[in-house]
C-alpha cells in the first residue's frame, strides 16, 4: 500500500499514547488498509473467532452507508484504530516562528507543550491496521464508496494507539473497555475480550487448550448461554463454561472486575479442568458425541440432543450448570466421592421420571424452579434427604399438568 504522511496530534492517557489524525476514506478502504477486528488473525485465536465475527450487523452496517450516501449533514465520530506490525514513524515539526494570539506572544511552556504535540505520523504501507472502535462505521464507509466513490475524498478523524503482540492483552483490555461503555456487547464477546475477569480468562483458556473443550464441535458459536435450536452438534457453549467457572468459583461480583495474579489464575484454570475431567471420564460419551459420533447409547438409551424427547440433559448448558452447582456443594461438603461413585447411576433422560416436568415438556425447556432443580440434583445422589419437601413441590409441578406426583423421582444406589 501507498506510503502516507499525515497530519498528527500525539498525547497521552494512563500507560496509553495516542496519534489523532484525519484521513481521506478512499485511504482507510482501498486495499482494506484498515481491517475489522474479525478480519485480524493475529489477535485472536481461530476457534473462537467466529463468535466475534457475528459482532458485525449487516443491517447497522447498510443504515450507515444509507446515511453517508444520503445526508450532506453526515458527521462521524473518530474511528479508534491499532497499528500492528509495519513500520510507523513519528516527526515532530519545530516551530520556528514565534506565534501570537490576539496580539500576545505564547509563553515558552506552551510552545515547549505544542511543538511536543505537533507532528507528522508516516505510514509505511506494512502496516497492519485494526479497528478498536467503529467496526460498523468502517464497514459502512466500504459499503458507501462502492455506491458514491466521491466520498472517497472526505476525511475522517482517527485516533490511533500501538498494539504489541506480545501484549495483546492490553489492547484486549482497550477494546472491551471502549466497547463495554456503547452498544453493550453480547456475552461471548466480553468474555472473549475481557482481561480483568478471571473466569472469562480462564473460559478461554479452557477452549483453546483443553483436549476436550477445544474440539471443533465442542463450543457452539452461540453469544448467549443458550445453543441455537437447530444446533445438534456442538456440546455448550462459550457462555456456559463462564457460567459453569463463576459457580465453580463461588466469589462475589466485585472479585471479576481486577485481574487476580497469573498464580491466582492458574489455580482457578485448575478447579476447572477437574470439573471438566471429571465429567468426561464418567461421561466418555459425551467425548464421543463431541467428535461426531451418533447412535450412542447409555443404558440402553439414546444418547443426544434432540426436539421430541429432549435428549440428555448433560448435552444441554443448562444441566451442565446445575451440575457445576452439585459438583461445588460436594467439594463444600467433603462428598465429591459420592458424587463421583453415583453420578453415571443418574438417569438424564429430559423426557425420564427425573427431570420430565420440571426442566423439560411439550418440546421446550423449562426454565423456572432452580432452587428445586438443586435439591433435585442433591437428593439424586442421597445428599438431599427431606423427601417430604421434594414429594411437595413435585405435586405442584405435576399439578400444572393435571397429574399426580407418585414419587416417581428415587435417589440412586
Amino acid at each position: 500500500m501507498a506510503r502516507l504522511n499525515l497530519p498528527c496530534l500525539r498525547g497521552r492517557i494512563g500507560d496509553w499514547t495516542y496519534f489523532s489524525t484525519v484521513m481521506k476514506v478512499k485511504d482507510i478502504v482501498d486495499n482494506n488498509r484498515i481491517i475489522t477486528v474479525a478480519e485480524s488473525q493475529d489477535l485472536y485465536s481461530d476457534n473462537i473467532n467466529e463468535i466475534l465475527q457475528r459482532d458485525l450487523k449487516k443491517t447497522r452496517i447498510s443504515k450507515i452507508a444509507t446515511y453517508l450516501n444520503n445526508n450532506d449533514e453526515r458527521f462521524f465520530n473518530s474511528l479508534v484504530v491499532a497499528i500492528h506490525k509495519g513500520d510507523p514513524k513519528w516527526s515532530d515539526i519545530d516551530l520556528n516562528e514565534e506565534i501570537t494570539i490576539e496580539g500576545k506572544s505564547l509563553a515558552e511552556e506552551e510552545m515547549e507543550f505544542i511543538e511536543n504535540k505537533f507532528g507528522i505520523l508516516t505510514l509505511s504501507g506494512d502496516e497492519v491496521i485494526f479497528a478498536l472502535d467503529g467496526q460498523h462505521r468502517l464497514m459502512g464507509l466500504r459499503k458507501a464508496i462502492e455506491k458514491n466513490p466521491k466520498i472517497g475524498d472526505e476525511e475522517i478523524s482517527l485516533i490511533y494507539v500501538i498494539h504489541n503482540q506480545e501484549n495483546k492483552e492490553r489492547t484486549r483490555r482497550m477494546f472491551t473497555v471502549l466497547n463495554k461503555y456503547a452498544e453493550k456487547p453480547m456475552g461471548a464477546e466480553l468474555i472473549i475480550l475481557d482481561e480483568d475477569d478471571a473466569a472469562a480468562i480462564v473460559t478461554r483458556r479452557l477452549v483453546e487448550n483443553h483436549p476436550v473443550l477445544s474440539l471443533p464441535s465442542a463450543i457452539s458459536d452461540s453469544k448467549t448461554a443458550n445453543l441455537p435450536p437447530n444446533d445438534f452438534n456442538s456440546f455448550t457453549t462459550l457462555v456456559a463454561v463462564n457460567k459453569v467457572n463463576k459457580i465453580l468459583y463461588d466469589r462475589n461480583k466485585d472479585f471479576y472486575t481486577k485481574r487476580p495474579s497469573e498464580e491466582h489464575i492458574n489455580k482457578l484454570h485448575d478447579v476447572s479442568v477437574q470439573f471438566w475431567d471429571m465429567l468426561f471420564n464418567i461421561f466418555p460419551e459425551i467425548v464421543s458425541y463431541i467428535d461426531g459420533e451418533r447412535n450412542i447409547y447409555v443404558d440402553n438409551g439414546l444418547f443426544d440432543r434432540n426436539s421430541d424427547t429432549g435428549g440428555s440433559l448433560l448435552l444441554r448448558p443448562v444441566g451442565q450448570e446445575y451440575l457445576a452447582h452439585l459438583y461445588k456443594y460436594c467439594e463444600d461438603n467433603s462428598s465429591l466421592d459420592v458424587l463421583i461413585q453415583k453420578l453415571r447411576k443418574i438417569d438424564f433422560n429430559l423426557s425420564g421420571n427425573n427431570f420430565n416436568y420440571l426442566f423439560w415438556q411439550s418440546g421446550k425447556m423449562i426454565g423456572r424452579e432452580s432452587k428445586l432443580k438443586k435439591e433435585i440434583f442433591k437428593f439424586l445422589i442421597g445428599q438431599f434427604t427431606d423427601n417430604q419437601y421434594i414429594t411437595k413441590e413435585m405435586n405442584r409441578i405435576y399439578s400444572n399438568y393435571n397429574l399426580e406426583y407418585n414419587s416417581e423421582i428415587v435417589p440412586v444406589d
